[in-house]
C-alpha cells in the first residue's frame, strides 16, 4: 500500500504541475480505501461500500440501520448539511493513505471539489425513515439511552417542553419537524426515499435491494412498551404534538389512530 502511495504522491507532483490533478483525484476518489465503518467526519452515515447516504432521524430504526452501514461519526446532520460536507470535503475516513489523500484533494481548486462532491451527492442514494409523531414523542419520553426523562416528570409535563423546545432530540440541532432532515433551504426535497418507522421492515427490504445488501434489519434497541402509545395522552397533549407537527402528519399522512 505504501509502495502506491509513494508512487501517488510522484503522480501527484507531476499531474499538478501539468494541470492534469483533478483527472488523478477522480480516479483515486473511486479506489479510495472504504474502512470497516462507513462514515463521513461530523456527519451522518455516508457508505462508500453500498455508495449511500442515511439519514439518521432520531428514534426512527437508526440504530438498526447503522449496524448494517456502520457507525456516524456524529449523528444527526440534516442532507442539505451532508451535501455542503460531500461538496468541499475528503469523505473517506480510516487509516494513513486516506489522511493523505484527504490532504491531497484539499488542495484542488473549490470549483473542483464543489464540482467532483455534486456528482458523488448526486448518484448516491440518499435516505432514511421517519415516524408517527405522536408515537416517537412517546419513544423520546421511554427512552433508556442517552437523556432520560420519564423518572423526572410526568408525560403531560414532557409534552410540554416538547412544545416550546426548537429540538426533540439530545443532540442540539435546528429541526423542528423530522422532514427538515431531508429537504434544502428553500423545501425542495432531497432524499431519493424516505421510509417509515411503521413499516421498517418491508422499506428496509426495498433499500436493501437497490443497494444490494443481503441483510435483514437486526432490531437494537428494542423498547417494548406495555401500553400503546395513544394511552399516554388527553385531549389537550394530543393536540399539542398535532399542532408542533402539523407539518410531519400532513406530509407523511399521520393520523392519531388506536
Amino acid at each position: 500500500m505504501w509502495s502506491f502511495t509513494f508512487h501517488w504522491v510522484q503522480d501527484f507532483s507531476i499531474r499538478k504541475q501539468s494541470g492534469k490533478f483533478s483527472e488523478l483525484i477522480l480516479g483515486v476518489h473511486a479506489a479510495a480505501v472504504t474502512p470497516k465503518w462507513c462514515k463521513i467526519r461530523g456527519s451522518d452515515v455516508i457508505c462508500h461500500k453500498y455508495k449511500c447516504i442515511f439519514v439518521e432521524v432520531p428514534k426512527t430504526g437508526s440504530t438498526s440501520v447503522r449496524a448494517i452501514l456502520g457507525k456516524a461519526w456524529r449523528p444527526h446532520l440534516n442532507l442539505w448539511q451532508i451535501k455542503n460536507q460531500v461538496e468541499n470535503y475528503w469523505t473517506h475516513y480510516g487509516g494513513r493513505k486516506n489522511r493523505i489523500l484527504e490532504v491531497l484533494y484539499l488542495a484542488l481548486p473549490k470549483e473542483r471539489r464543489m464540482q467532483i462532491g455534486h456528482r458523488q451527492f448526486a448518484t448516491y442514494f440518499k435516505f432514511g425513515f421517519v415516524r408517527n409523531p405522536w408515537d416517537r414523542v412517546v419513544s423520546l419520553y421511554e427512552r433508556t439511552e442517552a437523556l432520560q426523562l420519564k423518572d423526572r416528570m410526568p408525560f403531560d409535563e414532557f409534552v410540554g417542553w416538547i412544545q416550546y423546545s426548537s429540538s426533540t432530540c439530545v443532540h442540539s440541532s435546528p429541526h423542528r419537524y423530522q422532514l427538515d432532515w431531508f429537504v434544502d433551504p428553500n423545501g425542495n426535497v432531497l432524499a431519493d426515499f424516505i421510509g417509515k418507522f411503521e413499516r421498517l421492515d418491508e422499506d428496509w427490504a426495498f433499500v436493501a435491494q437497490k443497494l444490494g445488501i443481503m441483510a435483514n434489519l437486526p432490531h437494537r434497541r428494542a423498547n417494548p412498551r406495555t401500553r400503546h402509545y395513544t394511552e399516554y395522552y388527553t385531549a389537550r397533549t394530543r393536540d399539542i404534538i398535532a399542532n408542533k407537527f402539523k407539518v410531519d402528519i400532513e406530509r407523511f399522512g399521520y393520523e392519531f389512530a388506536g
